[in-house]
């Protein structure tokens, strides 16, 4: 059997069409897969390890529990505060999550050295290590969290009483969620 012409000419299209599919498909497959490796590799560096942390007898205290903002108004927006939080025991508290009781409400971890966690809302809306936190208090230091709220959330329905909690889920043996909350009366 002898090839034909049109044999060559099948090859040559085939090979044609297979360098831009290369680099519609494959080049970008590969960058990505390794951004995400980059950036999950990032992350595990940066928190603590969960399978190292035990549970923690130490004691803390914080500045308030609870704070209202009294009356918000919608027209001025957001509205934010800062709860301090102080390890007073001789022992690291591990900070496993970091979640609101409403996406109307974001919280952030502020550590000593100034680093700072992103913004963590509500369970439920997100991914399941969305809310992971993974960062230490050592004995003795004090953190903040951040909490802001947006009295426009719910729209112009949203009006009237609320109260909103925050939980810091740690390795505590005692009591291993630390809440803090918040009110306030929204008006349009």
């Amino acid at each position: 059997m002898s090839k034909s012409c049109c044999d060559k000419t099948s090859g040559k299209e085939l090979k044609g069409i297979l360098k831009p599919l290369l680099f519609i498909a494959v080049v970008p497959t590969v960058v990505v897969v390794g951004l995400i490796f980059l950036i999950s590799k990032s992350q595990n560096t940066a928190a603590v390890d969960r399978s190292e942390i035990g549970v923690s007898d130490t004691t803390y205290k914080v500045d308030k529990n609870s704070f209202s903002f009294g009356t918000v108004s919608m027209k001025d927006g957001i509205v934010e505060t800062v709860y301090e939080l102080t390890n007073t025991g001789s022992e690291d508290i591990f900070v496993k999550e970091l979640f609101t009781s409403c996406m109307c409400t974001k919280a952030q971890l502020i550590l000593s050295d100034g680093t700072q966690t992103g913004f963590y809302g509500m369970k439920g809306h997100g991914g399941l290590n969305d809310f992971y936190v993974g960062k230490l208090i050592k004995a003795g230091e004090t953190v903040n969290v951040k909490t802001v709220f947006d009295p426009n959330a719910h729209g112009p329905q949203g009006t009237g009483f609320i109260k909103r909690n925050i939980i810091l889920s740690t390795n505590l043996k005692s009591s291993p969620n630390i809440q803090f909350s918040f009110d306030a009366e929204v008006i349009k």
